[in-house]
């Protein structure tokens, strides 16, 4: 079930195939901890208050949202339940078929090529398929609009990326570096400018950490790749398009967003079904495109502190995790969330949708190491040898 939420996030037309997997992950996962009640002990209290904690909150925000109520937050709190399987599910998945990560990696990546190749191949045989008036990629499957899909081609070449740092063999590397040409094109194609910021961010990581040599020839590669990006969007969008589209109108969104939550009650926000949206010329906007700025209009301080909160414990946990081999898949992903998500998003409480892909599941990524690291410590401990902890190709 796991897998087919995200299969079907990439090539399902509707939500209908995306969402049933979730519900069953869900009751399948409670029945194996009532089956199973050792499974709890897998289960790192703190890390799940760090999940658990933010969405809850937001879930309760509805009470006090103009539009919210008692259904609303029963709703959401639904919604906290499927994520929180989601994200544990991966975990128990990988402990017990330890080949299950790596599966379900190569399935993301390849997933999302099948869409990438068959939305561009839509985009210049059929003009009149595109349902928006520019000429911008409109990807299939569940990726309804071009931020949307070059935000969840992103994160495929994130882990393709990883993949081919860390391939077992010349076949791997061959493989995900043809996989990351084809969802380059589709991103290109796509001209959304914020996930080269994630991009950006994820492959500076893989660089500091994977490039052997001195940190003189690492900053060369460092500068060589911003030189790239640089490059890429120049050739994409060229000079006048830049400066014409500017900050595409971010800095007046969000000081419009926080000017709400500030008139309104900047402690609790305004609960997370309300509506900021506003015009601003002829334009109207839904939702503040930062997921930092959301959680603040939504939750308030609290809720913003929630989310940093959880953000500061994922990045320790990796930190902390250094014998783990899907260290760097982990932080390479939630870095790309970071940075990418400073730019888009709305509410990370959610019925699946991409931020399940851009967001959560480098969360679960994170979960996995953490309980590697638990694993090996142990280990080291008894003075037994870990086998299979240590770094090696995913």
């Amino acid at each position: 079930m796991v897998v087919l939420t995200i299969a079907a996030y990439f090539l399902a037309e509707n939500g209908r195939i995306n969402n049933f997997p979730t519900y069953l992950v869900c009751v399948l996962l409670i029945a194996l901890v009532l089956l199973d009640r050792s499974v709890v002990r897998y289960v790192d209290l703190s890390l799940l208050t760090a999940i658990a904690g933010p969405l809850v909150y937001l879930s309760l925000s509805a009470l006090w949202a103009d539009n919210g109520g008692y259904q609303a937050a029963l709703l959401h709190l639904g919604y906290t339940m499927l994520i929180v399987a989601y994200a544990y599910s991966i975990l128990l998945l990988q402990m017990h078929y330890p080949a299950f990560l790596r599966f379900l990696v190569w399935l993301t990546v390849l997933a999302a090529v099948v869409s990438a190749t068959y939305s561009i191949q839509l985009h210049y045989a059929l003009p009149d398929y595109q349902p928006i008036p520019w000429e911008r990629l409109y990807a299939l499957g569940r990726l309804h609009n071009p931020v949307v899909g070059a935000l969840s081609y992103g994160i495929a070449i994130v882990m393709a990326t990883h993949l081919m740092v860390l391939g077992r063999d010349a076949n791997d590397r061959i493989l995900s570096a043809l996989c990351i040409a084809v969802l380059l094109a589709g991103v290109i194609l796509t001209d959304t400018r914020s996930v080269w910021v994630g991009l950006s961010a994820a492959t500076l990581y893989a660089v500091v950490t994977y490039m052997p040599g001195s940190w003189q020839s690492k900053g060369l590669a460092s500068c060589l790749l911003g030189a790239a990006v640089a490059g890429i969007l120049m050739a994409s969008f060229g000079w006048d398009q830049l400066i014409k589209r500017s900050t595409s109108y971010r800095p007046e969104i969000w000081s419009e967003f926080i000017a709400q939550t500030l008139s309104a009650n900047w402690m609790l926000g305004s609960g997370i079904t309300a509506d900021g949206s506003f015009k601003l010329g002829i334009f109207t906007f839904n939702h503040a495109h930062s997921i930092y700025v959301s959680t603040f209009f939504y939750g308030g301080l609290i809720g913003l502190l929630g989310l940093l909160w959880l953000l500061t414990m994922c990045a320790t946990r990796i930190y902390r995790a250094r014998n783990s081999h899907l260290r760097g898949l982990a932080a390479m992903t939630l870095t790309y969330a970071v940075a990418v998500l400073a730019f888009d998003g709305d509410r990370f409480l959610v019925k699946v949708d991409y931020l399940w892909l851009v967001f959560w599941l480098p969360v679960a990524f994170v979960l996995v190491v953490d309980q590697q690291r638990t694993v090996s410590g142990s280990v080291e401990a008894s003075g037994t040898e870990s086998e299979g902890i240590g770094e090696r190709p995913l």
